[in-house]
């Protein structure tokens, strides 16, 4: 009786989920995960001593 109530259980809670899903709003990327404009990439990059955003795009690999 334990495991079919478990199952029961665990059905409800997995159809939830995969119908909450399809409208996107559980995969959907937050917005403070974003990166954010060139500007506001280039300011924590060089508020945190790296070399800017510039720099580093344009920054050649080294040799093979």
């Amino acid at each position: 009786m334990l495991n079919n109530n478990i199952d029961k259980t665990l059905i409800a809670a997995i159809s939830a989920v995969l119908l909450f899903e399809r409208e996107g709003s559980i995969i959907s990327i937050s917005s403070s995960r974003r990166k954010g404009s060139n500007w506001n990439q280039d300011h924590r990059r060089t508020s945190f001593g790296k070399s800017n955003l510039l720099h580093t795009r344009n920054k050649r690999s080294t040799l093979r």
